[in-house]
């Protein structure tokens, strides 16, 4: 490209005013992403202390369920855990011994514990708890906190301390299911499987670079970029929920951290992309700079308020954990994008000085043009064999087999009694809620 030709490159005021302030953007971003995540605890953290209730309070089946047990006066929310008592043998009265001691610390735990109906401990009605082989009884437990909330996971986790403070009888064990257990272990398996996922993100990102651009600096300054800016929008997140201003959940936690990262990365390869576009067109570096930002902002604004819009509209959703995926990830997505229209040209003047982000191949290879060229010769072909492709994924799927029924092992051994029903599905966190 000509000199006369770089001159006209349009060289807007926001491009320009970024470009002279790029060292103080910088450090902004990176101050706003250390405080956020200093000053307040860790997002997960903040979801597991404000986790919303999961079931619709105006629900038909809630508000029975609630309706129950505040004219029965035991319980005022929707969470129940069931305790399964196992022997070898016919449960004796050394079992009963060990149930009567469970309900006994039970009962004394008024914080965690609304209501234990205990049928097993009567003699008028222990039939109608036990199984028929006489080898498995089960108690019910009515918790405190709706089911998802902070409070019931607290009262999960107190039941299961109690149970496993007990030490049963020889052949005798003791489990905890029912549904507030189970999301209680969905929760935790989300949050303990977040850094996890986070990281083989990364990794597959920091490859998929490496192989694009053929720049370690490239990749490296990238993947900084993109931790600067999920650092600051989990931060802010995490600052908005532990003030109360928002609620939170595992799934908007770990959706918000998702998104970001899918975000940042995206902006960041089409303002390097678009970066090296112009400097093999033969562009100086702030020419090429300004018609990256020029050809780029757009499509990263377009982009960004359409992902923060769709997932806004979740938070006029009747259930709560959708409502709680809504407006933290919509924050999380704006946050990413005011920083990738930000810090991103930012770090790109920097690293420009030092000639850093320079391309080390044609963005213009052959190879892309054969492709393109294959596409508009030959538009029906190759639109059958992607659907072909993508067909083999969907029959794939349908062959897979999910365990969801793999845990109730103990009510297919121990029929229960006619018109008792069988106890939900069991969790299958170890040492607390395993088959039986």
């Amino acid at each position: 490209m000509s000199a006369h030709d770089t001159e006209r490159v349009e060289r807007s005021r926001s491009a320009r005013t970024i470009r002279a302030l790029a060292v103080p953007i910088v450090l902004v971003w990176v101050a706003i992403a250390a405080l956020t995540n200093i000053l307040v605890p860790q997002l997960e953290v903040v979801g597991a202390a404000r986790s919303v209730g999961l079931n619709a309070p105006d629900a038909p089946s809630t508000m029975a369920m609630r309706h129950i047990g505040q004219v029965f006066d035991e319980f005022n929310s929707d969470s129940a855990a069931m305790i399964v008592l196992e022997g070898d043998q016919p449960l004796g009265d050394d079992a009963h011994r060990f149930y009567d001691t469970l309900v006994k610390r039970l009962a004394e735990d008024t914080k965690h514990v609304e209501h234990i109906q205990d049928f097993w401990g009567d003699p008028l009605t222990a039939g109608g708890s036990q199984s028929k082989d006489g080898k498995a009884a089960l108690v019910q437990v009515y918790l405190a906190g709706n089911q998802g909330e902070a409070l019931s996971n607290q009262s999960v986790d107190a039941v299961r301390e109690i149970v496993a403070s007990v030490p049963p009888p020889p052949g005798v064990k003791a489990y905890v299911t029912g549904a507030a257990p189970l999301i209680t272990d969905n929760f935790e398996v989300g949050s303990e499987g977040t850094e996890k996922v986070t990281g083989i993100t990364f990794l597959v990102i920091a490859v998929m670079l490496l192989v694009v651009y053929r720049s370690l600096i490239t990749m490296l300054l990238m993947l900084v970029t993109v931790l600067i800016e999920l650092a600051a929008a989990r931060g802010i997140v995490a600052a908005l929920a532990h003030y109360g201003v928002i609620g939170l959940s595992t799934y908007s936690t770990n959706l918000l951290t998702l998104l970001a990262i899918a975000a940042g990365t995206d902006y960041g390869i089409f303002i390097v992309g678009r970066y090296h576009e112009a400097r093999s067109r033969g562009m100086d570096r702030e020419a090429a700079y300004h018609d990256m930002f020029r050809g780029t902002v757009h499509v990263i604004v377009g982009s960004g308020l359409t992902i923060a819009g769709a997932v806004a509209c979740l938070h006029f959703t009747r259930l709560p954990y959708f409502q709680t995926l809504g407006i933290p990830a919509a924050i999380g997505v704006l946050v990413t994008l005011l920083a990738a229209l930000t810090l991103g040209p930012a770090v790109l003047t920097i690293g420009s000085r030092f000639g850093l982000l320079e391309p080390k191949r044609n963005p213009r290879a052959p190879r892309w043009r054969r492709i393109g060229t294959a596409i508009v010769r030959w538009p029906g072909p190759i639109l059958v064999v992607s659907c072909l492709i993508a067909l083999v994924g969907l029959l794939a799927s349908r062959v897979t087999r999910q365990a969801t029924t793999a845990g109730p092992t103990c009510r297919i051994r121990h029929r229960p009694t006619s018109g008792t029903p069988p106890p939900p599905a069991t969790s299958r966190k170890p040492g607390s809620t395993p088959s039986c």
